[in-house]
This record gives C-alpha cells, structure tokens and sequence, in this order.
C-alpha cells in the first residue's frame, strides 16, 4: 500500500534532521512592461526583502515552492531556482541565500548582519557532503571577492551535479587569526 506524505511533513522532517533539498527550478522570466508574476505562497521577512530586490517571482529566485518553515532557531523557504534562510544568531536580519545560474553555477548572497559587523567572511561550500574548496575568504582589506561589513555576495561556475551546502561566518582578523563570536550561519541547501 502506498503512502502520500504532505509536503509540509516532509518540511517538518527536513528540518529536524538539518537538511533541506531544493527542488529542479521552473522558473520563467516576465515578458517587458508585462504585470509582476503572482505566486501561490507568501514569503515572510525578513526574507521578502532579499526577494524583492532580486526580482520577485519574475526574479533569480522565482516564486516560492511552499511555505517558510521552522528551521533550527531560524527559518528556510524553497523557491522555483533556489532557498533563503534566516539565522538569527548571526544578526536581528541575517539572510542567507543561493541560486542556480544557467546550469552550473550558484550565486550565494548574506547579510545584514547588523548589529555585527565584520572585516572578514568565511564562506563554506560542499557538494554532497564533501568540501570542495575549505573556508574561502572574503576580506574587505584584500578585495577577495565582495562584501562588506555587514553582508557580501560571491558565486561559483562549473559546478558538477549534486545537492550543495553553503554557510557563512563573519570574522574579525588579529595577530592570532581569525576571532568568529557568532558561528557559522544555518546552511542553505541547492541542488544543481
């Protein structure tokens, strides 16, 4: 006999293991001039806000798959082409956020980590379970890559298929190495 599971149980199952599959994308873009797209589900902040300045549902991200649900002490949604999470314990409005470009690429965003501020992101990828370039750094005194105090952007091409995991902690530098008070951010979860 066969069992249908409802989506928000396998949400519910999801986040109490700490994982959280994103599904194929679909997403199309809006013609020119033509009305916003409207999506079946709502999107809450502080992740609106991190949708709405990438398009809405005509934008990077697509509409929404389903809704935001509880994920550790924070919350994570899927969407059409990738999933946002906010990780309160990094900031009153950390988000962070990845997805899909063409292919095989990941856009990944964070921030604002405001009342935190940093000179220095460590930023984790695996694919699969497996680290595919240790904590690469974003450094506001070196240039390596974009970001600022409160928040940053980096991205990545050619990436084989799989299910990828991408976390992110801000760190001050001293002449003992990196200080990192508040810890890595909850993962965000893409498959390509």
């Amino acid at each position: 006999m066969r069992r249908m599971i409802s989506r928000a149980a396998i949400a519910l199952a999801f986040a109490l293991l700490g994982v959280a599959p994103v599904p194929a994308a679909s997403a199309t873009a809006a013609e020119p001039g033509a009305a916003p797209r409207v999506c079946s589900y709502d999107v809450p902040q502080p992740l609106y806000r991190r949708w709405y300045d990438n398009g809405r549902g005509d934008g990077s991200f697509g509409c929404p798959t389903g809704s935001a649900f509880a994920y550790g002490n924070g919350s994570y949604q899927w969407f059409e082409n990738g999933a946002m999470v906010f990780s309160p314990s990094q900031g009153t409005n950390m988000v962070t956020s990845a997805f899909r470009v063409g292919g095989t690429g990941i856009r990944f965003e964070w921030g604002v980590s405001d009342p935190f501020n940093y000179v220095d992101w460590l930023v984790n990828i695996r694919r699969d379970g497996q680290d595919i370039g240790g904590d690469q750094e974003c450094d506001l005194t070196q240039g390596a890559g974009w970001c600022g105090r409160f928040s940053g952007i980096t991205s990545w091409g050619n990436l084989r298929p799989g299910e990828y995991r991408i976390v992110v902690e801000g760190c001050d530098l001293g002449s003992g190495g990196h200080t990192c008070r508040q810890g890595w951010t909850l993962p965000v979860w893409l498959t390509l």
